[in-house]
């Protein structure tokens, strides 16, 4: 079993998809998905006057978006940054209703990052959230919020505070790019 973090706004989790799909298919292993908030700085503007620490934030940034867009053409993923990133709590908390009643929240899980990503889709939006794919009705808007917050608690809690981060076998991966460890881990033996 892989639990894995994910964040419906964080590149990181979009690039990781298809990928950890793969090698859950490939090694016949189930995925519990859960609900992460992360933090999506948006892109500093360059000015004339800033100062070297602001400067270093600001290409750092966008070597990072860059970094991103080269992985999503390697994956041949569309992908649209959003300046500034929106949120996607209401998105977030509706995986944390899917997975509390026992649903698969993939065609869901699909279906907002796809979205999000491609579609400009607000993703803390009830009525946009509940015409994906798959999504949860819900009612009670409050009472998923209160579920996301519970299961933020409960992240945070143990100690994972990014996305995508996967846990396997009680250790904690931050990161795609740990996906050769996590399937070595994983194979049969």
């Amino acid at each position: 079993m892989i639990d894995l973090y994910i964040d419906f706004k964080c590149p990181a989790s979009y690039l990781a998809l298809q990928p950890t799909l793969a090698m859950s298919d490939k090694l016949d292993v189930a995925i519990s998905w859960h609900a992460l908030r992360s933090y999506q700085a948006p892109l500093l503007q360059e000015k004339p006057d800033e100062e070297v620490g602001e400067r270093h934030r600001r290409v750092r940034a966008l070597a990072r978006q860059k970094t991103h867009m080269l992985y999503a053409g390697v994956q041949n993923l569309p992908m649209q940054f959003r300046d500034p990133p929106t949120s996607a709590d209401m998105a977030l908390a509706a995986l944390c209703v899917l997975t509390a009643r026992g649903d698969d929240p993939l065609a869901f899980i699909t279906a907002a990052f796809s979205a999000y990503w491609t579609g400009d889709a607000d993703l803390d939006d009830g009525d946009i959230v509940a015409a994906l794919s798959g999504a949860p009705s819900l009612p009670d808007a409050e009472s998923a919020r209160r579920q996301l917050e519970a299961a933020l608690k409960r992240s945070e809690e143990s100690g994972i505070f990014t996305s995508p981060t996967y846990v396997v076998n009680e250790q904690i991966f931050v990161g795609r790019e740990n996906l050769p460890w996590i399937s070595e881990i994983l194979q049969p033996a």
